[in-house]
């Protein structure tokens, strides 16, 4: 099977994530998948997995821009040549061009929704959900049924896989970035944005400073409020215990000893599913898709109340509790192969065969 994957770019972020992982999964599983977008960062390690790349103007967000339509006659050739026959669609704009490869080409597309979306009359009334529709968890399937009106029979749930092979321990020491190996450090990883709760993990933080001096926040992540993060933490002068490394996220959570996703939204979690992979003992909120993923005091922590001193009390539970924080990690560990990549690519494969038959 030829596969076109449709993404905005390829810079770092869970929609990108999602189309390398994908496309080596549906790769392992002996099918050609080639990828259309503006380019980025990790364009080197998609066409080193094996799929094929290919520039287009795509980088919109808005679905009126010219750019569609530019695009859409850079891959006409590519679509009808490669002899595609299957189309993903990951974002509103490239629903949209999704949409458009059917409507001339007559080549069948799936729009995958990776969280949640405000629901316009625009957005209602013209959808593009393709002729079948993945969500990311029950969660956001839920949502697109409530909030988008797709109907629930379009709609699939595949959840998100990882390549464990890629998770192995062992890559970086707490040493390599300035640290003591008796310190604790608790980690966020993920760009930095109102709903991701760096914020809410700040203020956490300072309620466990009194008793704790050997804890450290450590972000992985950039984006849009990342400046304003860091002003923050020059005001209220936590510089040395909150800190931010560039590091991938193999990486990363190799270096940390307790991953947490406070975030007030989120349509699935790939990092729980990576530190499940890495043995680190995962907090998250219970929002979304995160507790489709995390059963507390199992195989990770939930909180409950989305306010700094329930965090809090999550994180000190945690650091203070050796045999939970040992029974979790253990339990992960085996939950961790419901997300694995050859799941993640059979799945898919299963609408994929839905749609052409």
């Amino acid at each position: 099977m030829n596969v076109l994957i449709l993404a905005t770019h390829l810079n770092p972020g869970g929609i990108s994530r999602y189309v390398l992982n994908l496309s080596k999964g549906l790769i392992k599983q002996g099918h050609r998948v080639l990828v259309a977008s503006s380019g980025g960062d990790w364009v080197e390690i998609l066409e080193n997995s094996g799929a094929v790349h290919k520039t287009i103007p795509i980088k919109t967000k808005s679905i009126a821009s010219m750019k569609v339509w530019v695009s859409f006659l850079f891959i006409k050739k590519m679509i009808l040549e490669e002899k595609i026959d299957i189309v993903h669609s990951n974002t509103r704009v490239t629903q949209f061009l999704g949409g458009l490869i059917y409507c001339f080409l007559k080549v069948p597309y799936l729009s995958v929704y990776h969280g949640f979306y405000r629901p316009g009359l625009f957005r209602r009334f013209f959808p593009f959900s393709g002729v079948l529709s993945i969500a990311v968890s029950k969660k956001v399937r839920r949502h697109l049924i409530r909030d988008l009106w797709i109907s629930e029979k379009k709609i699939r749930v595949v959840y998100n896989g990882v390549d464990l092979d890629e998770f192995f321990p062992g890559q970086c020491r707490k040493q390599d970035q300035g640290f003591s190996a008796g310190d604790f450090l608790i980690g966020i990883l993920g760009r930095v944005s109102q709903e991701k709760g760096h914020f809410l993990a700040v203020e956490a933080m300072k309620k466990l400073l009194d008793r704790y001096k050997n804890i450290y926040l450590v972000i992985s992540g950039e984006g849009k409020l990342k400046e304003k993060l860091e002003k923050l933490l020059a005001a209220e002068n936590l510089g040395q215990q909150v800190r931010f490394l560039v590091l991938p996220p193999g990486q990363f959570l190799d270096l940390i000893d307790l991953l947490i996703v406070p975030s007030a939204k989120e349509g699935f979690g790939y990092s729980v599913i990576e530190a499940f992979a890495k043995k680190v003992p995962v907090i998250g909120y219970c929002t979304g898709g995160i507790p489709e993923i995390i059963r507390s005091r199992e195989n990770g922590i939930l909180f409950y109340n989305y306010e700094p001193y329930a965090l809090a009390a999550a994180i000190e539970e945690v650091m203070s509790d050796d045999s939970l924080r040992e029974k979790i990690v253990t339990a992960a560990a085996e939950d961790v192969f419901q997300f694995s990549l050859t799941q993640m690519a059979l799945e898919t494969l299963k609408v994929h065969q839905e749609i052409l038959e």
